[in-house]
């Protein structure tokens, strides 16, 4: 029989005889450690990268204690471990009657792939922590938020501080293993926090990063059963023109320290917590300026009078505002009467409602120089051409007074505005006739005054274009016209000037069915019926 290092030649010559240590020196050229050993554990055969990984003897049982020794005596066919901080991974191939083992070092391959799903898991939570972060316009509600994403990701413990009024420090704190104790929130007053303190200067926008001081500065924050701390991290954290805050963030003494990449995390999840915070407060100011920018343009109250009932209704275009383009007033003039006004502004939201303020108080102020109606739209319009930019606004206004022989006498003007309606009490429903050029319109304008007689149970309806071109209906594209009005105040003819006005309201809200609509403004001026009058003690509200 040929020898095993033997073969023939292709040319049918002798066989080739490999040389003296090739067989040992092809295994000394893989990269694997290879191992060869008999079923008494004796090494047999091992090259060099096996000698480099262990003190192995040929010819001898495998010793030492350790994880490769102790794989390489197991009756496993494969085996992955930690070995002298390398991470190797071994197969068994059984051959002629003994164990070989590769041994591959994947130590290299091991750390990249950890080191890729660790990144992965950082971008995840970041982008989770965006997502979170985001989702709420309340400033406290963000601080806790990210409290909440802190632990146990980033620390044990994380602690937010917020600048409050008055030279307070708002703090919230979260430590998942305290339990309720360690969700947690107060206020430092004034002056409880030393100047030099790191959270102090992190307000102040100074950079603390990992301070020595700060574990001593922190204790007395921390959970009473919280274990005994080892590091803490302070960022602050980044606002739109100063620091919105300050982020701790505290690791027990049997966690690790801050690794430069887990720094680099924690910077980016401040800036990410920094910026909600920063856009909750923007919001919070804002949303506190349009409340009282609304309270001072919503109308008082509607007087109560003795001869006279007032109703209102109002649905801005969009809802979260209370106040629009459409706007109504009702006010006592200097000698008795009482003026009403309702007018629609050119626009929506907050702009729009902003022009509303500047007429209404525009008529407030002319009403002391001139009370007929056609005169204060005359002088409207020259006001709002004073301006340097004109805002296009229709209106209609009126004076009520009382009649000696019962029920309103009103004198009526309009300015461009949908003529009201006058529902009589018993049903029939007339178009005032009234029109006029919309104010901001030409320099010079002459308006037409009307006089509308109503009698005891009549009503007058003024509203704005936003009820009779609300588009609604079966197709969604119908307009609310003009002629259902109609029908609707024939129906509620008698019925109290607030419910006529609320109804009105309602039924064009049904009609909208959620749409998108313009601003919608309903005042309805009633004279009461004799047996509900009443006399009312004291001066109307000026």
């Amino acid at each position: 029989m040929p020898r095993a290092d033997a073969a023939p030649l292709g040319d049918g010559g002798p066989p080739w005889q490999a040389p003296e240590g090739f067989w040992p020196g092809l295994l000394d050229g893989i990269a694997e450690a290879v191992v060869a050993v008999d079923l008494q554990g004796v090494v047999r055969s091992a090259n060099v990268v096996a000698q480099q990984l262990l003190p192995i003897v040929i010819g001898k049982v495998v010793d030492g204690g350790g994880a490769l020794p102790e794989a390489l005596r197991s009756e496993a066919n494969a085996f992955e471990i930690d070995h002298d901080d390398r991470r190797l991974h071994g197969r068994k191939v059984a051959l002629s009657g003994l164990s070989v083992w590769y041994v591959r070092d994947v130590t290299e391959q091991t750390m990249r792939v950890d080191a890729l799903l660790a990144e992965r898991w950082r971008s995840a939570f970041l982008a989770e922590a965006s997502r979170r972060l985001s989702g709420s316009l309340n400033r406290d509600r963000v601080a806790r938020t990210a409290t909440l994403l802190a632990v146990p990701a980033l620390g044990d413990c994380a602690i937010v501080f917020l600048p409050g009024s008055r030279g307070r420090t708002l703090w919230y704190r979260f430590a998942g293993e305290a339990g309720e104790e360690g969700n947690v929130h107060g206020v430092i007053e004034a002056g409880g926090l030393p100047e030099d303190s790191p959270i102090t200067e992190g307000l102040a926008g100074l950079p603390v990063g990992d301070d020595p001081r700060l574990v001593e500065h922190l204790r007395w924050l921390l959970p009473k059963d919280f274990s005994r701390t080892g590091s803490a991290l302070l960022l602050p954290l980044p606002g739109h023109a100063q620091p919105a805050g300050v982020l701790a963030v505290v690791r027990s003494a049997g966690r690790a320290g801050f690794e430069p990449v887990e720094q680099h995390l924690i910077r980016q999840f401040a800036v990410r917590t920094g910026s909600a915070i920063a856009s909750a407060a923007l919001y919070t100011e804002q949303a506190q300026t349009a409340d009282l920018l609304q309270a001072s343009l919503l109308p008082e109250a509607l007087p109560e009078l003795d001869e006279v009932a007032f109703g209102a209704a109002y649905r801005a275009a969009r809802e979260r505002l209370r106040i629009g383009g459409d706007f109504y007033d009702v006010f006592a003039g200097p000698d008795g009467h009482w003026t009403f006004l309702l007018g629609d502004v050119c626009g929506k939201g907050v702009e729009a409602a902003v022009h509303t303020g500047q007429a209404r108080q525009t008529v407030h102020a002319l009403r002391l120089l001139e009370s007929r109606p056609a005169k204060l739209l005359e002088l409207l319009n020259q006001a709002v051409f004073s301006r340097e930019r004109p805002q296009l606004t229709t209106l209609v206004i009126g004076s009520v007074r009382p009649s000696p022989r019962g029920g309103l006498d009103i004198a009526l003007a309009s300015g461009g505005h949908p003529a009201p309606f006058v529902v009589r009490s018993d049903g029939r429903v007339e178009e005032v006739e009234v029109s006029g050029l919309a104010i901001g319109v030409v320099p010079v304008a002459t308006f037409v005054q009307v006089a509308v007689r109503l009698e005891p149970g009549d009503s007058l309806v003024a509203y704005s274009d936003g009820v009779t071109e609300a588009r609604g209906g079966p197709t969604g594209l119908e307009f609310y016209g003009p002629d259902r009005l109609a029908s609707v105040l024939a129906n509620y003819a008698g019925a109290p000037a607030a419910a006529m006005a609320q109804r009105i309201e309602q039924t064009v809200g049904d009609w909208l069915g959620g749409r998108e609509h313009d601003d919608i403004a309903v005042l309805v001026i009633q004279a009461k019926p004799a047996h509900k009058r009443r006399h009312l003690v004291g001066v109307p509200n000026q």
